[in-house]
């Protein structure tokens, strides 16, 4: 049986770095072109829900996020190959405004210098921008993301996109190193010294927790010299417990019902009155996902897709379809193929 399977990138990059370079992912596609049958999401669920097997082995390529890097880069060489691809946008990180910024064809056409195109920063520097601003150029416009839809379809990521504590289980403390970009959602603020650190999750997949407002008094009112000791993350842990039976106040399973129907209604609305089209395929932020948001993604949503690794097989539950992540390097790009090839079964 030939196997069918989904791949998805983040940022493509003008220049080797922490993600795909753009020249390695024109390699990846003319590979998959000349190798692969290039199937839409539209097929993915067509495969899963009869009985047709495809006629060779086939590949849908996704990008989740919705970074300038997927116009600037990815775009012109999908279409310089005549290839389809699907990009999940966050709908509030989408600028609003109609600007449409110079890609690499307008280079290769003389356009522009390579050095006017996009550089991107990381997802982190990207995702925190956003986060402290409303507002990051590392994000594509509403123009872009219509410029772009002869080429891709597009899906829905949510609107928040950040993580959130969801077990009241200390697991260290913000020290200014550590820490994910998250934090300034989870925490409501900019992270402290001192704050703890808790399991997090995305925000759609848990019941949210909140650090309560009297442990933040409580690390504030610490004096500062107390984070000089070397030790000061074992005894902040012991004065913690000591003062506090619990840290995080908790929403009700009604309440994040609540929100979550809202931000998956609300998003999608947005998409699609950006697009004026229906918007169909769901992606799982940060691939998170449990029981309650499949449930409540399947009212929405045509189909949902994780981050969980595997090939996608015909009738399995089209709300969990399985992905698998491109590294930014071509060794694990084969890599990729040979366990679709040989372990994924």
């Amino acid at each position: 049986m030939a196997k069918v399977f989904i791949i998805y990138y983040h940022h493509i990059l003008k220049n080797w770095g922490s993600d795909v370079y753009y020249k390695t992912f024109d390699f990846e596609i003319n590979y998959l072109k000349e190798r692969y049958k290039i199937i839409t999401l539209d097929e993915v669920i067509d495969y899963i829900q009869s009985e047709k097997e495809p006629e060779k082995p086939s590949v849908a390529i996704t990008f989740d996020d919705g970074y300038l890097s997927n116009f600037v880069y990815a775009y012109p060489i999908l279409k310089k190959h005549k290839v389809k691809a699907t990009v999940f946008p966050i709908s509030s990180r989408i600028l609003k405004e109609d600007i449409i910024r110079p890609t690499v064809e307008d280079y290769w056409k003389g356009k522009v210098s390579f050095k006017e195109l996009h550089r991107p920063t990381s997802m982190a520097e990207a995702n925190l921008k956003f986060l402290k601003y409303s507002r990051s150029e590392d994000f594509i416009s509403a123009a872009e993301l219509r410029k772009m839809s002869d080429i891709f379809d597009i899906g829905g990521h949510g609107s928040v996109h950040a993580r959130v504590f969801y077990e009241d289980r200390l697991e260290d403390f913000f020290d200014g190193q550590n820490g994910h970009w998250s934090f300034i959602y989870a925490y409501e603020e900019e992270p402290k010294l001192g704050y703890p650190i808790f399991p997090s999750r995305n925000n759609l997949s848990v019941k949210r927790g909140f650090l309560k407002r009297e442990v933040k008094d409580f690390i504030n009112s610490i004096d500062r010299d107390f984070f000089n000791q070397k030790n000061w993350k074992e005894k902040l842990k012991e004065e913690l417990y000591k003062n506090f039976d619990l840290f995080l106040d908790f929403e009700t399973d009604e309440e994040r019902e609540k929100r979550v129907l809202e931000e998956l209604t609300s998003s999608k609305k947005e998409l699609e009155n950006i697009l004026g089209k229906q918007i169909y395929h769901f992606a799982y932020p940060f691939g998170h996902y449990d029981d309650t948001l499949v449930s409540i993604t399947s009212q929405i949503f045509n189909s949902g897709f994780t981050t969980d690794k595997g090939i996608v097989k015909s009738k399995i539950d089209i709300h969990r379809i399985p992905r698998i992540a491109v590294a930014k390097d071509i060794f694990s790009f084969f890599g990729i193929l040979l366990k679709v090839k040989f372990v994924y079964n």
